[in-house]
């Protein structure tokens, strides 16, 4: 009996291990279906620990740097001369300094993105470091005295999307062993960025046509542009990024593109989002799937702010 209940749970341990297996070797496999890690967001911007101080004193008592900290947690590398970087808040003559001295319009180096390599391994980036040098609070005061000194960084970004619409010889067809289906939602993977292809629709459009609506979507909490405007303080380049997309099929065309209908231009955002829909005639004897490219590009400002105090000496 001992010796029967033994080889019992051998067994068990041995079905638990092959199922374990199994889960893990299935989750790698889908890891490597998609080609991005994702998310919401290209720079994270932050201040580096103690720059600026959290207090300093009046009368020229205290010098200190303000070093912004950036780390691309996207998957879009970001060229030094695409990055502009604007400190607010401050008085520059309340710090011996001008108006010009706050503002770098691009930086020393790239600022890498984030990763996958072709095993499904995440490869972090180094953080950059830009220093704004030299700082020191001038006049005499009477009482303490609070400021928020605030970075507001642009930078040129870019989002890649996939998918893979179906090419039908008969579109109308819902054969359901058919190597790919026309009418249905499709899957999308975005690389991770603040602006997205939230949602993909295929349906046909006729007998020898089919229809693609795209959803494009700002999901970051930032500000996004057009691109190479460098983020300005005028309204009429925000909420506007530039789509393009490429299929395999020759005569696709778009609408809701600024500037006509095609394959790229312009999008504005409605609300955040706006849908383009494109249409191609399709004349093929066979089913196959079609890969699907959308890139997104534009301008995107992400801010950061933390509160000095500026205290009175004795």
């Amino acid at each position: 009996m001992k010796n029967f209940r033994w080889v019992i749970f051998l067994l068990i341990v041995a079905m638990l291990t092959m199922a374990q297996e199994g889960c893990q070797s299935s989750g790698k496999g889908t890891d490597k279906i998609n080609p991005y890690i994702g998310g919401t967001r290209g720079l994270s911007v932050l201040f580096a620990d103690g720059a600026p101080p959290e207090e300093v004193f009046d009368n020229k008592q205290y010098p200190f740097d303000i070093d912004v900290k950036l780390l691309n947690v996207g998957e879009k590398d970001i060229l030094k001369d695409d990055v502009k970087i604007v400190i607010s808040g401050l008085n520059p003559s309340d710090f011996g300094k001008t108006d010009n001295f706050f503002i770098k319009d691009g930086i020393e180096e790239d600022v890498l993105a984030t990763y996958k390599d072709f095993e499904g391994n995440i490869i972090n980036p180094s953080e950059v470091y830009v220093t704004f040098p030299g700082l020191n609070f001038q006049d005499k005061l009477t009482g303490n005295f609070q400021l928020k000194a605030r970075a507001d960084v642009c930078y040129g970004y870019e989002t890649e999307t996939v998918a893979d619409g179906c090419i039908r010889s008969d579109v109308l067809s819902v054969d359901p062993d058919a190597v790919c289906q026309v009418n249905e939602e499709k899957t999308v993977y975005n690389s991770g960025a603040p602006i997205q292809v939230t949602g993909f629709t295929e349906q046909p459009s006729g007998t020898d046509k089919i229809r693609y609506l795209f959803t494009v979507k700002h999901v970051g909490s930032g500000r996004v542009y057009l691109p190479d405007s460098k983020c300005p303080s005028v309204r009429g380049s925000e909420d506007r990024l530039y789509f393009k997309i490429k299929s395999s099929v020759a005569d696709l065309t778009c609408s809701g593109l600024v500037g006509g209908s095609g394959k790229e231009g312009e999008i504005i955002l409605r609300n955040g989002e706006q849908t383009i829909r494109c249409v191609q005639q399709t004349k093929s004897q066979i089913d196959y799937i079609d890969r699907i490219t959308i890139s997104l590009t534009y301008d995107y400002q992400d801010s950061y702010d933390e509160t000095i105090l500026v205290k009175k000496s004795d």
